[in-house]
């Protein structure tokens, strides 16, 4: 079988993730999509399994194609009828609510809530209504 993006072999052996239209794509291409180092030649972690099993192939050409052009498009259908959701913000830090109970008493642990921004905005694709982020 072949990586339908790049078209390197993949060996039987070899631990792969496939399409919602059952088309197989390597590790190297799948860290590659999601900007990570985590797959690797035997083991590809079933969280990015998970997402590439819900993502069509023409959804994963068009990312490779386009991607790099700045265009934002929906990462499972293809579709550029996305809808952008808000800004993410990280949820309450332990870290945070300790320091602040030591800096300041108990109030201080107020401070496990001053999340920050993770610089990533939540989308909504208008046509499937899968939401992502960028």
């Amino acid at each position: 079988m072949k990586c339908f993006v790049c078209g390197n072999k993949i060996g039987l052996l070899e631990d792969k993730g496939f399409t919602q239209d059952h088309k197989f794509i390597c590790y190297e291409d799948i860290n590659r999509l999601f900007d990570t180092d985590k797959a690797r030649k035997h083991a590809v972690p079933a969280d990015l399994k998970k997402e590439i099993n819900q993502m069509s192939s023409v959804a994963i050409a068009k990312a490779f194609t386009e991607g790099a052009n700045g265009k934002l498009f929906c990462p499972y259908c293809g579709s550029e009828n996305v809808k952008p959701l808000g800004a993410d913000r990280k949820a309450f830090s332990v870290g945070k609510a300790a320091a602040g109970a030591v800096l300041t008493g108990g109030i201080g642990v107020l401070a496990g809530f001053a999340g920050k921004k993770s610089g990533k905005t939540d989308f909504v694709c208008m046509d499937c209504g899968k939401q992502f982020k960028r």
